[in-house]
């Protein structure tokens, strides 16, 4: 059964998201915007390579975001690429307003650093998808700020 995939790292660039799961849905399966509630976007998820990547915590103001539609062999493959991750079940409103079930992405414990800095590339494919999905600017500007830190 399809479910939703609520995306707020790089997986928000529609270019890398299709090429990790297939085609992107349309019509009522469309990508739209949603917000996670009472979570905070940091980047604290540790790479092998010492490089950190987009996380999610409590507690916070909220969490911009995308959902995709995703079938189970999509998000099989998305596992593939989300190695320091685990799939969680998480509570979402969407652009209409409406609370919706998603999975989400979450650092695994033993993944969460302190210290680190998203690489310059890595920002750059969050902050192309924030904008292709038009969340809001004072939301992106946060993102980019990322890389002053």
């Amino acid at each position: 059964m399809n479910e939703w995939y609520f995306a707020y790292g790089s997986n928000l660039w529609i270019e890398q998201m299709a090429a990790r799961t297939g085609p992107i849905g349309q019509g009522d399966d469309r990508p739209r915007v949603a917000r996670l509630s009472l979570h905070r976007l940091v980047f604290n998820m540790q790479g092998e390579d010492g490089q950190v990547f987009a996380n999610v915590e409590r507690p916070g103001e909220g969490v911009f975001g995308v959902l995709y539609r995703c079938s189970p062999a999509a998000l099989d493959r998305l596992d593939a690429h989300e190695w320091g991750y685990e799939r969680r079940r998480v509570l979402v409103t969407d652009e209409r307003g409406g609370a919706l079930e998603a999975v989400a992405y979450v650092a695994k414990a033993d993944r969460v650093a302190s210290g680190g800095k998203p690489s310059a590339e890595y920002l750059e494919r969050v902050v192309r998808g924030a904008r292709q999905h038009c969340l809001p600017e004072a939301y992106v500007r946060e993102i980019e700020a990322h890389s002053r830190r």
